[in-house]
């Protein structure tokens, strides 16, 4: 062999050898992780998931090169969902079954003496940790060092309460009174008076509050993310960045301008499709950013959304109209985003096909060989290994939802409420066609299955403490109106 070829042999060898150090080094590495949520927006608006709208390119292309969880249930509103992915146990569990929104009402919020939240065993691993964006689990007014008892180093916050100098004195007095009663409609007029999570915004960074004049509330929260990982990119860190887009401004304004599109008197659909499209440039600058520092390959970044969409949004995906189903078990309401990348860790184009928020949980910590607490035991199942590539067989083949008093269990197919009805999720969404009196084989199999999954699951916890929210107000006032007609 001439030497010039034999230097040419044994180049590439070389150059195989030192590529396979580079991965090994890698994979022996404590990776870093992120998780990013995304608010109120369900599977039809993403293009991963067949949405035709075009919004999401930067996310589209992370599922692709990354995996996809196909159906991954959660509660169908925030507070709820949100409790779920930190806590990693079902809202049976905990007992928030209905939406408590803590940092508006009060009343009481997730507690760090009962619960155990993922940022907690990261932090006492040796991870750096911080959150940046909307918590509303806990009133950081009332529990202001309730962020670093959950687990948190640094901590850059939307509060969500009502803005003090707006509403004060008396009007504040009728507010709390309103609460007391459960006024749905009097405590509606004063939401709008919730300090601004967008123009303008307000924020607690470590404890203090800060107003943010003439600034954009996400642009604040992406520059807090980007300090962060430039300040801790020499060791283990875990963020938390649960994103205020795509919610609306308020309760009553459900879309806001961004600075790329300045428009306030655009159709909401179309600023709907504006506030994501400005949500997944921001994700695609975050991706940009951890290449700049050299983070990539050694972070795996998750992205997801809480519930589905606001019910006055519609979005085309795969050829059919799907509106939005925030506050309902259908699955646009419960069936929400999840996907992982990580270029050096998670292999390319990967599908789960069932994956509920419960999960998340132990999955993070079995990535970052982070050991769960002995007193906190979630309810998920850790997909790591078919996350890494290490297994081909899906974790599970159930996956569980539930608001208020109603459970539905489902499975790569059919799904089965806990008053019976059956429907066939992938081919009517929509349940249209209750088949619990079918004979069908296929449909008797399958109520038989999941039916043991919902006997084998325990009673409700009660709630510490009254769950005060706008949907609970309502329920209450229902249940109220209906005895007292049955009297």
């Amino acid at each position: 062999m001439p030497q010039a070829a034999r230097f040419n042999v044994m180049r590439r060898l070389l150059l195989v050898f030192l590529s396979c150090l580079t991965l090994n080094a890698v994979a022996a590495t404590t990776p870093n992780i992120v998780f990013i949520m995304l608010d109120n927006v369900g599977q039809e608006w993403f293009g991963c998931y067949g949405s035709e709208e075009g919004c999401t390119p930067n996310i589209d292309r992370l599922a692709s090169s990354g995996m996809r969880v196909q159906h991954c249930y959660t509660a169908p509103v925030c507070g709820p969902s949100r409790t779920v992915l930190l806590t990693g146990r079902y809202p049976h569990s905990t007992s928030f079954r209905l939406h408590h929104d803590a940092a508006l009402y009060s009343g009481g919020g997730l507690d760090p003496k009962r619960e155990v939240l993922f940022p907690r065993v990261f932090r006492e691993a040796g991870y750096t940790t911080g959150i940046s964006g909307k918590w509303q689990v806990n009133n950081l007014y009332d529990e202001p060092d309730v962020l670093t008892a959950h687990g948190f180093d640094e901590q850059l916050v939307w509060p969500g309460s009502l803005d003090p100098k707006k509403v004060q004195g008396t009007e504040l007095a009728k507010f709390w009174d309103a609460v007391k009663r459960e006024d749905a409609t009097e405590t509606t007029a004063y939401i709008q008076h919730i300090e601004s999570r967008y123009w303008d915004p307000v924020f607690i960074r470590n404890g203090k509050r800060e107003e943010h004049p003439g600034k954009f509330g996400p642009d604040v929260t992406q520059e807090f993310a980007f300090e962060f990982l430039r300040k801790h990119r020499e060791k283990p860190f875990m963020l938390y960045y649960p994103m205020m887009l795509t919610h609306g401004a308020t309760f009553t304004q459900p879309v806001v301008h961004t600075p790329d599109h300045p428009e306030k008197d655009l159709p909401h659909e179309v600023m709907f499709a504006n506030m994501l499209r400005y949500a997944d440039k921001q994700i695609g600058q975050f991706i940009a950013e951890l290449e700049k520092l050299g983070l990539r390959d050694n972070t795996i970044v998750f992205v997801a959304s809480d519930n589905g969409t606001e019910k006055s949004f519609r979005a085309r995906r795969d050829g059919r109209v799907v509106t939005g189903g925030l506050y309902t078990l259908t699955e646009a309401g419960g069936d929400v985003v999840l996907l992982a990348n990580c270029p050096k860790r998670v292999p390319a184009d990967r599908v789960l096909p069932l994956a509920d928020f419960t999960d998340v949980y132990p999955t993070i910590c079995e990535l970052a060989d982070v050991p769960l607490s002995p007193k906190h035991k979630p309810d998920g199942q850790s997909f790591a290994k078919y996350l890494l590539g290490e297994t081909q067989t899906p974790h599970r083949d159930w996956i569980l939802n539930e608001y208020h008093e109603t459970r539905v269990v489902r499975d790569t197919q059919f799904k089965l409420y806990n008053d019976g009805r059956l429907f066939d999720a992938n081919a009517d969404s929509e349940e249209q066609h209750d088949l619990a009196q079918s004979t069908a084989s296929d449909h008797l199999a399958a109520k038989e299955k999941l039916q043991r999954v919902l006997n084998s699951l325990p009673p409700d916890v009660e709630p510490p403490f009254h769950l005060r929210s706008q949907s609970g107000f309502k329920l209450r006032t229902e249940a109220k109106a209906k005895a007292a007609a049955g009297k």
